[in-house]
């Protein structure tokens, strides 16, 4: 048996960075306290959680242009 604890329910993925983006990551996980893994993850959850609310907005957008057509129509009342 190792010394090395049990990781149960965590994958390891390799990435392939470009040129000059380790040493960015490295920088901001610094100026945050984080380590370099721990950095990428909070990027990765703020994007998909900043995805997800892009995705709402175009949603309240779309219904707000379909109720301006609708009241720009000829018979509509204002």
């Amino acid at each position: 048996m190792s010394n090395q604890p049990q990781r149960r329910n965590e994958e390891k993925f390799v990435i392939r960075l470009p040129n000059g983006m380790r040493g960015r990551i490295a920088d901001q996980a610094r100026d945050n306290n984080r380590s370099m893994n721990s950095e990428m993850l909070h990027r990765l959850e703020r994007a998909e959680e900043l995805e997800s609310s892009l995705e709402r907005a175009h949603r309240v957008i779309d219904q707000l242009l379909a109720g301006s057509a609708c009241a720009n129509e000829p018979g509509a009342e204002t």
